[in-house]
């Protein structure tokens, strides 16, 4: 794991007033879960991350999220309504 990556599990613990630990489980969950989306653009999305099919590691991920976060903010999921 990169040392920015570590960071951003380090400030995400610190603000949820949880361990690093538990921040980076549950981040895999959700990778995970997210993963299993059946909406199109969500797979399309997970297609670029991870050509493979694989689940992506943490730095993989969250360079693909930081790199595309206006794109990724418009999915249209009905888990996560738009704001």
């Amino acid at each position: 794991m990169t040392e920015k990556t570590r960071r951003i599990i380090q400030m995400i613990a610190a603000k949820e007033g949880t361990t690093p630990k538990e921040v980076e489980k549950k981040m895999r969950e959700s990778i995970k879960d997210a993963m299993a989306s059946s909406n199109p653009q969500a797979q399309a999305m997970w297609r670029q991350i991870c050509p493979d099919s694989k689940e992506p590691d943490l730095d993989t991920f969250l360079d693909f999220i930081t790199g595309n976060a206006s794109s990724v903010m418009n999915m249209q999921d009905p888990k996560f309504p738009k704001q």
